[in-house]
């Protein structure tokens, strides 16, 4: 006992032990063995009087049912006594090296600690076959129960002073952390804070005075909630309930004083530990300024941009109004008789309002660029046609200043291709009209070309428009493809335009996948080419949806019109043009005139102007529409001034057939009621 109160290692103790109870009776041998942390394994403790090849075999070895006596005893917890070693089972896997040992019988005690675990076995063993009487049994105990006094005892000192060291260590590294975090506080840009769970500042970095203006010595022990702008509180109180709670807070911003009287907008992340609250804090007041102020922006272009679109449409409703009537009624007299002077007159004032039309409609294209809603609608197409009727106009047009125009290659263009035949044609117009326009005398060349480069490749179209003009130097040529540019300003003066048609020529070519250049001398002509990806489609796959071709003299027999038009003019203009045509019109000022006439009446076709006081033409559209119910369908063709897609797509949407855009002109209103009246009975059939 005064070896386990001195101090001296476990290993000695045992052994002490041993030598102790050895000591008692020369005829025995003992041991004490230890079992490992895993409870599965035996290891030597103390057996001083033993073979070291015994101690080395029986060192680690796992304990069991049927394991020696100390295997056994120390699986079994309970006492194990072998009277003869070579006689009995257990020992089955062992008797040889107790043999070498001279070892004939063995008694093996378990070793318990206080809370009856195994620590380990304490065994006596007999150098003749024998069984232990009551007193040997005593004494086995005895040993058993003074080893493990010195176990527990010296685990205990040794969970001591582990727990004191890893204290001492503990101590270490708290005072390190805390010298670290005094460095880290002192040179953070960011705004560090340790708070305690009442809301006081236990410690603040530095930043802290650099962003508020107070000292930290005016800060520290100090509640937060008063440096607060007043708003801010009660927000600010749920998130340090939400930070005490949960344990995190991230992405909070709120309101602190300055110490001149200002407030700065901070955002919060914080996280608890124990009692104390962690929190780091980043002043944001600059960046959400600039936030509001780009929002702000963003929503002044944003609305700027629609307030911009409005005008245009506006406008360009207003502007399609008047002008349809001067468009119509030129269409109208020049369905007469007219002497030359009288024809010349017309002719004038068609092709004036026809100029001013295709200026509005630039317009309207440049606005739908930029805007980002010019889209194009690709279908299959037969491209000879396409191209034949603007060779037909421009040959016109040249004859009429006195120039040739000539067109090479049209056969290769001969077929039905995919793409959107409206824009390549407004793309060929456009350079064939500059052509026309800035040539005085010469020549213009239209030559199409077809680049078929094989199997699996996308042929290429090529568009080429050569004149004899005034050119333009290179410096020039890079701004022609701009908006609103021309050559330079004596153009404008002296040819007119509004510099736009290149500029969404070439917004066009490349929203097709295709590139336009052009190339040209000052006083010798110009040469613009355009070069097109265009897919061909097999003849007998392609369903092209034939052009009508009811001629006005074909449309049958006496149409009932109803007309829904608010314009007086306007209201003129169609029953001129269709006055040739023996049409009946019936005509209503408003949407709800409209559909009351439908109602008591049987009418053909319906012509509906969108724009109208009252009930518009949409409303009135779908009403109709729910008006025929399962019955037959009129067809519903809708006139408006205003000509942007989303107009378009509204009337389809409404129930209309066909949408017009004004001016409207003869050509356009016969192709188009024939079109609708054709669709009508092919619904009928």
């Amino acid at each position: 006992m005064n070896l386990i109160a001195g101090g001296e290692s476990l290993s000695s103790v045992l052994e002490a032990i041993v030598q102790a109870v050895e000591a008692e009776d020369p005829a025995i041998v003992c041991s004490i063995l230890l079992l490992d942390a895993e409870g599965r394994h035996l290891l030597m403790g103390a057996a001083p009087s033993l073979p070291d090849a015994y101690n080395q075999a029986i060192h680690g070895i796992e304990i069991g049912a049927a394991v020696g006596s100390c295997g056994t005893a120390a699986f079994l917890k309970r006492r194990v006594v072998v009277e003869d070693i070579q006689a009995d089972p257990l020992w089955a896997g062992f008797r040889d090296l107790a043999a070498e040992a001279g070892l004939a019988a063995c008694w093996s005690q378990p070793i318990l600690a206080v809370d009856d675990t195994v620590m380990g076995t304490f065994a006596i063993y007999q150098r003749q076959v024998r069984a232990p009487n009551e007193e040997d049994i005593a004494f086995i105990e005895a040993a058993a129960e003074l080893a493990a006094i010195a176990i527990d005892r010296r685990r205990a000192e040794e969970a001591l002073a582990a727990s004191e060291a890893r204290a001492h260590e503990a101590a270490e590294n708290a005072r390190d952390t805390a010298r670290n975090l005094s460095t880290f506080f002192d040179v953070s840009l960011d705004m560090l804070c340790i708070r305690d769970m009442q809301g006081r500042f236990v410690k603040l970095s530095q930043a802290w005075e650099t962003v508020l203006g107070y000292s930290i010595e005016a800060l520290q022990d100090t509640p937060l909630l008063p440096l607060l702008h007043p708003d801010d509180v009660d927000a600010t109180r749920a998130y340090m309930a939400q930070a005490d709670a949960t344990g995190e807070v991230r992405g909070f911003v709120n309101r602190y004083r300055h110490a001149d009287g200002s407030y700065r907008q901070l955002e919060w992340r914080a996280r608890r530990s124990g009692d104390l609250v962690f929190a780091v804090a980043r002043d944001v007041t600059e960046r959400l300024k600039v936030e509001a102020e780009m929002a702000a922006a963003h929503a002044a272009a944003k609305a700027a941009n629609q307030a911009k679109s409005d005008f245009l449409a506006n406008m360009s409703h207003e502007i399609r109004t008047p002008l349809n009537g001067v468009i119509g009624v030129a269409a109208a007299l020049g369905q007469g008789d007219l002497n030359p002077a009288q024809r010349e007159m017309v002719d004038l004032i068609q092709g004036s309002g026809e100029t001013l039309e295709r200026l509005v409609s630039d317009i309207l294209d440049v606005s739908k660029i930029e805007a980002g809603q010019l889209t194009l609608h690709a279908r299959a197409f037969d491209l000879a046609p396409t191209l034949k009727g603007l060779f037909d106009l421009t040959r016109m047009r040249a004859e009429e200043k006195g120039l040739a125009f000539l067109v090479e290659g049209e056969d290769v263009a001969r077929g039905v291709f995919l793409g959107d035949a409206v824009r390549i044609g407004q793309v060929l117009g456009n350079l064939l009209s500059n052509a026309v326009k800035f040539t005085d005398r010469g020549e213009v060349v239209a030559r199409i070309d077809l680049e078929e480069p094989g199997e699996g490749a996308v042929p290429r179209l090529i568009l080429e428009v050569q004149d004899t003009g005034v050119g333009f130097d290179p410096a020039q040529g890079e701004m022609i493809f701009q908006r609103f540019s021309q050559a330079d300003a004596t153009i404008t003066r002296r040819f007119g335009g509004s510099g736009l048609g290149l500029s969404i020529s070439k917004t066009l070519v490349e929203m097709m996948g295709g590139e336009i250049w052009a190339e040209s001398l000052p006083g010798g002509g110009s040469l613009f080419r355009a070069a097109l990806p265009l897919p061909r489609v097999q003849d007998s796959a392609a369903k092209t949806t034939p052009a009508p071709d009811e001629s006005p003299d074909e449309l049958g027999e006496t149409l009932r019109v109803l007309l829904a038009e608010d314009h007086p003019v306007n209201q003129k203009v169609v029953q001129l043009l269709l006055e040739p045509y023996r049409a009946r019109i019936t005509v209503v000022e408003n949407g709800a005139l409209a559909i009351e006439a439908f109602r008591n009446g049987v009418y053909d076709l319906v012509l509906m102007d969108m724009q109208m006081p009252v009930m518009d033409g949409l409303a009135a559209t779908r009403a109709i529409r729910d008006l025929e119910a399962a019955g037959v369908r009129t067809p519903i063709i809708m006139l408006s001034a205003n000509a942007m897609a989303s107009h378009r797509q509204d009337s389809v949407l409404a129930g209309a057939d066909l949408h017009v855009a004004k001016p409207i002109t003869a050509a356009a209103l016969i192709a188009g009621i024939g079109q609708v009246m054709s669709l009508g009975q092919r619904r009928a059939g």
